[in-house]
């Protein structure tokens, strides 16, 4: 008889592991994803492709997703992310609290705790200021909440915390308002050689309608990008604009939202 190795071993959990490799450009979980978008920009079709498309996380990278906006049953673009994803058109610290509890419920077996994504889209003007997402956007990592997006239309409606604790942030265009522009300039410019060259860094991210400028601010230095696609600056140093991601990192991701996305439901 061949000599088998019979030794007894431990038994443990598995460690977690995803389908597929997450695409190195998209923003690495745990993650806030800000996105700051004006009406008619293209906000909801980004969403659908960040949690439908299989270039971006797709369907099955997180284990359950939330998905709370005003417009999710009336907005055509979202029907998909409807048939796959819990959805709610209503924002309460209540909702928001409940979904946490069944994070802490795994509290002595993070193991099998779910790692979850949690959507907040155009919300900003249900909430008080006071709201429990204050708390939730300095402490989501300790509820296994592996992508919390925000988004906007208007970014000083924003509270300076979710502000702060952002580690990634879209911003839409067109962008009619100066102003909120200016805003975000002037708050974020710093790590992009002035709010000016920031400026100057949006408009070369932004060339098209429905274009946008997607931040990595994890990174050292943070790096600016038009779309998912190429590289426009390293902090406050340009790049070549036409240098495509595809080169640099494995797959690409690109998202072209002059038509509706080619998105099926499961």
């Amino acid at each position: 008889m061949e000599n088998s190795d019979l030794t007894i071993l431990r038994v443990q959990d598995p460690p977690k592991e995803k389908i597929k490799p997450l695409n190195p450009i998209l923003p690495q979980p745990p993650s806030l994803l800000l996105m700051i978008s004006p009406i008619r920009t293209g906000k909801s079709t980004i969403i659908s492709n960040l949690l439908l498309n299989s270039q971006f996380y797709g369907p099955d990278y997180f284990d359950e997703v939330f998905c709370i906006s005003p417009t999710i049953y009336n907005d055509a673009t979202s029907r998909f992310l409807r048939k796959s994803f819990s959805c709610h058109d209503e924002y309460t610290d209540e909702l928001v609290r409940g979904i946490i509890q069944g994070q802490e419920a795994f509290d002595d077996n993070l193991q099998d705790r779910p790692e979850i994504a949690l959507v907040l889209d155009d919300i900003i003007g249900q909430i008080r200021r006071e709201s429990y997402l204050n708390h939730l956007a300095s402490r989501f990592r300790h509820y296994g909440i592996k992508l919390l997006l925000m988004s906007s239309q208007n970014y000083r409606s924003v509270s300076p915390v979710i502000r702060s604790n952002c580690t990634s942030m879209i911003i839409g265009s067109p962008f009619p308002n100066n102003k909120e522009l200016g805003k975000i300039a002037e708050e974020i410019g710093d790590q992009f050689g002035g709010a000016d060259n920031f400026l100057k860094i949006y408009h070369t991210a932004t060339p098209e309608k429905y274009d946008f400028l997607y931040l990595d601010l994890q990174s050292n230095p943070p790096i600016a990008y038009h779309n998912f696609e190429s590289i426009v600056a390293y902090g406050g140093q340009k790049a070549d604009v036409e240098t495509p991601l595809g080169a640099v990192t494995p797959g690409k991701a690109s998202l072209n939202q002059s038509a509706t996305p080619e998105i099926k439901s499961s």
